[in-house]
């Protein structure tokens, strides 16, 4: 079955100048109302090349109704682009655009960038941001190494820029790429995905989608481009972006986001309050891993042992609880962990923390409990060396 190709745009909120009125570029804000139509257009052309070709590959290595996620990280350090590709009985298949810029509590360090978190421990640290974010689940985390786009889509691609595309060589801006539709190579398609380029990050962002769509696109005509690309990986991963690529209503689209101020060179974005609870649920609801809400929790570090935190934060983390704070206890003479229940209605979530982490000494906090927080850990010297 052959599928309709939309780049949803919905819900991404574009601010620049100052105050607080938020203004679209008149170049961006026609590609972000008439965005969908634009892709439908190039979407119709593929699928007529596409039908033309024997589908009997794409079906047999379809996952069907069978629910499954990788986390995609092209490129490396902070030339790294991410993003979520998710199949499942309830939702759409999908690739989600995750900013570079997209600020998230990275466990064990606070609040930065997910690239920064990339750069602080590589890929496993990002993903674990993106689950403790979003609550969601994330199977399997791929690196796509410089060049791999290129070992894998041997023909030129079409590509449909909102905005012209320019770098910054040191020397002089170069514009890449024009407005419009052209013909690119794999590896100006990896530049796409992972340079920031001059303009602001919600370019980068369509630049992004625009290259995901292309490889989609590649890989539904020849499904063997999945796997030339994940050569490294076992068939299953590849047969999810075969699945993807193939599903009728399969969809390339970004968080609902807006600029936020980190004190940093450039914008930083934050996701929009009252919409992404919506985004995540019909989105991405088949890898939800708490669907009836996460308890929240905060981890202090009580043995003054750097990174003793994250063992705690990462079991926490995968079985669908939210860390809200990261930070350190009040001293660090702690030999005992403590989980400690902020009110009486939370006494049975802090013995399931004790259950996972395998030890700890549960406190029930009824004098002045956090309205913020269910469970509060102070991490002792009882996790084992070596774990934290």
């Amino acid at each position: 079955m052959r599928r309709r190709w939309t780049w949803f745009t919905l819900g991404l909120v574009i601010a620049v100048g100052v105050g607080s009125a938020a203004i679209l570029r008149p170049e961006v804000r026609e590609v972000f109302v008439a965005g969908s139509e634009t892709v439908s257009g190039w979407s119709t052309h593929l699928r007529d090349l596409a039908a033309a070709l024997p589908g009997t590959e794409a079906d047999e290595r379809s996952l069907g109704e069978e629910s499954a996620s990788m986390l995609v990280v092209v490129g490396k350090g902070d030339a790294a682009a991410f993003a979520l590709v998710s199949t499942g009985p309830n939702s759409p298949a999908s690739v989600i655009v995750l900013p570079q810029d997209l600020l998230v509590s990275v466990p064990g360090f606070g609040e930065y960038r997910l690239g920064q978190a990339m750069l602080f421990e590589g890929p496993d640290l990002v993903a674990l941001s993106v689950t403790n974010e979003f609550g969601i689940r994330i199977d399997r985390v791929v690196v796509l190494p410089a060049g791999a786009l290129a070992a894998a889509i041997t023909s030129p691609v079409t590509i449909d820029l909102v905005a012209p595309f320019f770098v910054d060589d040191g020397t002089s801006i170069v514009r890449q790429l024009p407005a419009g539709e052209s013909q690119v190579t794999a590896d100006l398609l990896e530049e796409l995905l992972v340079a920031e380029g001059t303009g602001d990050p919600f370019e980068w962002i369509q630049r992004q989608g625009t290259a995901w769509r292309a490889i989609l696109g590649a890989v539904e005509v020849e499904p063997r481009v999945a796997d030339r690309l994940l050569a490294t990986e076992s068939a299953d991963v590849a047969d999810l972006l075969v699945t993807v690529a193939g599903a009728e209503d399969a969809v390339v689209a970004t968080l609902p986001v807006e600029p936020a101020d980190d004190g940093g060179n450039r914008t930083a974005l934050t996701t929009v309050g009252d919409r992404i609870d919506g985004f995540v649920a019909e989105r991405l609801g088949h890898l939800l891993l708490r669907p009836e809400g996460r308890p929240r929790i905060e981890i202090l570090n009580g043995n003054g042992r750097i990174g003793s935190t994250r063992v705690v934060a990462d079991i926490l983390i995968r079985n669908g609880y939210w860390l809200v704070r990261t930070d350190n206890a009040d001293t660090f003479d702690h030999t005992d962990t403590l989980v400690i229940a902020q009110g009486s209605a939370a006494e049975a979530i802090a013995r399931e923390i004790v259950d996972l982490l395998g030890h700890g000494l549960l406190y029930l906090e009824v004098r002045a409990p956090s309205g913020i927080i269910d469970v509060s850990i102070i991490v002792g010297t009882d996790v084992p060396t070596g774990e934290g």
